[in-house]
């Protein structure tokens, strides 16, 4: 009867708390079970140790598969947007800013630009042309399409770090026998060391296979003979190359002079008042191909990157309160 009893009341107590919304106390264990803990204490974090081990391999196992899955899954979503879309959308402001009345960057405000951001960096960019997996070192439309994808959303020594292991394994950047046989795993772990790899080697073999169904080879130097028109409107006709991309291997390969806009032009013609605030980096693009005489594009975009990796002010991620010594100095001349 005791035993009943003392059974009976903590489950009526249990009860009448819920119903009147009482909390419950903090230590609900009964006696035996705290007993048992106590004894057990030792054993039972051995136990949880192991069983945390357990879980930790196996959330790390989930979180590599949906990070694949997610990474597909955008993937497949980008590749909706056809050719003939992009193109559309890349060739409705090819004749007129899509900011008609937005005046900067001024002519002369480009070549004071120009010649500040020469003095500041034009040693390191002369530099990196040194480098022989510089793109512009590169003959041939895929090879830098290649590049192009190696060297997005990532720094250059990070993009030189996946092509020297592209080397090591395949004996070249460029060996797309090798790497179509190897497959897309393969180049996965290749490049893993570049940053990422699920991506890039996604977007690296869907470009080759595209190549060879179109043309039957992997060449695309045919567009050398195209018009900046035509061949914008190949490169874009290509899943995951967007404008950015596609101007990028106009400019390192064909020669075609286009201002590309990556993520430290677009953010620093932010800074410096050279687009609308809230303009894309599509729209940027366009707006800046077109206010940004020709002489010098090609110059200012490779400043321009450079600029943005060491200024504390047009640094990504500067928190503000930094000041720009070639905004400064800009400023000045333009007086």
């Amino acid at each position: 009867m005791y035993k009943f009893t003392t059974i009976l009341i903590p489950l009526a107590l249990t009860s009448i708390r819920r119903f009147l919304r009482i909390p419950m106390p903090k230590t609900t264990r009964s006696l035996s079970t705290a007993k048992t803990a106590g004894k057990n204490t030792k054993t039972g974090k051995k136990a949880k140790s192991v069983k945390s081990e357990k879980i930790a391999k196996v959330e790390t196992k989930t979180e590599e598969s949906t990070t694949m899955e997610e990474e597909d899954e955008k993937s497949s979503k980008d590749v909706l947007k056809s050719g003939e879309q992009k193109f559309k959308a890349y060739s409705s402001y090819t004749e007129a800013s899509p900011f008609p009345g937005f005046r900067h960057p001024t002519h002369r405000e480009c070549e004071v630009a120009n010649e500040v951001l020469q003095e500041m960096h034009g040693d390191e960019v002369a530099k990196e042309f040194e480098d022989e997996n510089t793109p512009e070192t590169i003959p041939h439309v895929l090879d830098a399409m290649i590049i192009a994808v190696l060297s997005q959303a990532t720094s250059w020594s990070n993009a030189k770090r996946a092509m020297n292991s592209m080397k090591a394994v395949y004996r070249s950047i460029f060996a797309y026998d090798k790497i179509a046989e190897g497959g897309r795993n393969e180049l996965q772990e290749t490049i893993r060391c570049g940053g990422l790899h699920i991506r890039k080697s996604m977007i690296i073999m869907t470009i080759l296979k595209q190549a060879k169904e179109r043309y039957g080879k992997w060449n695309l130097d045919h567009m050398f003979e195209l018009t900046d028109e035509e061949a914008m409107k190949e490169l874009l006709a290509f899943s995951y190359i967007g404008p950015k991309s596609a101007s990028v291997v106009m400019g390192w390969c064909l020669k075609r002079n286009p201002f590309t806009v990556d993520t430290h032009v677009y953010r620093i013609s932010g800074l410096w008042g050279w687009r609308p605030s809230s303009a894309s980096r599509e729209k940027t693009q366009s707006h800046l191909e077109i206010t940004i005489p020709a002489r010098y594009k090609f110059s200012l975009h490779f400043l321009l990157i450079q600029h943005g990796r060491v200024c504390p002010a047009c640094i990504g991620g500067s928190k503000g309160g930094q000041k720009c010594t070639a905004a400064a100095k800009m400023k000045t001349l333009l007086k």
